[in-house]
């Protein structure tokens, strides 16, 4: 089982970011006494909006298609859509 409260470094090795840019990030985080943990799904959630993959209000998108369609946006020469 994955934890869902995750530690500075450990959300930034799951965004793939810098701690000192995670730390700039206005989202994602709560306060637990002094400490700062980050929440995996509040992170999923807020990337999904950006990616506009936010699903509240429509069923949920499917993770594999999701990705299979931004592979192709991204790599039209590949996917044989050139």
């Amino acid at each position: 089982m994955e934890p869902r409260l995750l530690t500075e470094q450990e959300a930034a090795d799951y965004l793939r970011l810098p701690a000192a840019t995670l730390r700039k990030l206005s989202f994602g985080h709560v306060r637990l006494g002094a400490r700062r943990r980050y929440d995996r799904k509040a992170l999923d959630a807020h990337l999904d909006r950006l990616a506009g993959l936010d699903s509240s209000g429509e069923p949920k998108v499917n993770e594999a298609d999701a990705e299979l369609d931004r592979f192709i946006a991204d790599h039209p020469d590949v996917a044989g859509r050139a």
